[in-house]
């Protein structure tokens, strides 16, 4: 079996360490463990991807509706094209998202059909992250709050048509995009997910109720003793 020591090298001995920490020094069950996490990773990072586009696209229906009624533009991305209440709560990410969106048809390849053409709305959303989307309910930055509650008032509510419009379902479903930001993190960057409760996190995945793919078996998200 491969050293410890091994392992160190080729992990990174801060990494391993907590694995190593959970198998109580037994390095054969720290390999499994690692193992597990990988898999248990694999398996969020597919159902995290219908998550986040099914709602993100849920989002912008709701917006571009609303939008449209307050300022005539149903292209809210684009410059000059959002409502005040809007612009307010997403200008900076969104003059980022533009500058990543004109960054990447730049570097389109020369046969690519879109290489250097305009932006559009659909280029500018895509490069809106998760933390954008979940910033728009307001939990995860209370300076946003009072905005957010008139937004999911006005608007936000259409996108979740299965819970009900008060401001509790904003609030709970501001902690829910917001952890699933966070878990989300952890998996891209290969982070241990040993004190995750599987189960809690697969309920926030499905919080909209707008769908319902197809979850991998996971079991009751032990971690192998």
């Amino acid at each position: 079996m491969i050293s410890k020591d091994k392992l160190d090298t080729m992990l990174g001995t801060a990494r391993f360490e907590k694995y190593f920490a959970a198998a109580s020094g037994n390095t054969e069950n720290a390999i499994a463990l690692y193992r597990w996490n990988t898999q248990l990773a694999g398996a969020f990072h597919s159902q995290l991807s219908y998550f986040e586009v099914l709602t993100r696209n849920s989002i912008n229906a709701a917006l571009q509706t609303w939008n449209y009624k307050e300022c005539g533009y149903r292209d809210w991305s684009l410059e000059h094209q959002s409502a005040d209440l809007l612009y307010k709560m997403l200008n900076q990410p969104m003059r980022q998202a533009r500058k990543r969106a004109k960054k990447e048809s730049s570097n389109r390849g020369k046969e690519h059909a879109r290489k250097n053409a305009p932006l559009n709305h659909d280029d500018i959303i895509a490069q809106l992250t998760l933390g954008n989307w979940s910033n728009l309910f307001g939990e995860a930055h209370p300076d946003h709050k009072a905005n957010a509650k008139l937004l999911w008032r006005d608007c936000l509510h259409t996108a979740f048509p299965h819970v009900d419009s008060n401001d509790r379902s904003r609030e709970d479903i501001g902690r829910k995009l917001e952890r699933l930001r966070r878990l989300r993190n952890r998996v891209s960057h290969q982070e241990n997910l040993l004190g995750t409760n599987v189960r809690s996190r697969l309920n926030d995945i499905l919080c909209s109720r707008r769908y319902r793919p197809v979850l991998p078996r996971l079991g009751n998200g032990r971690q192998p003793s």
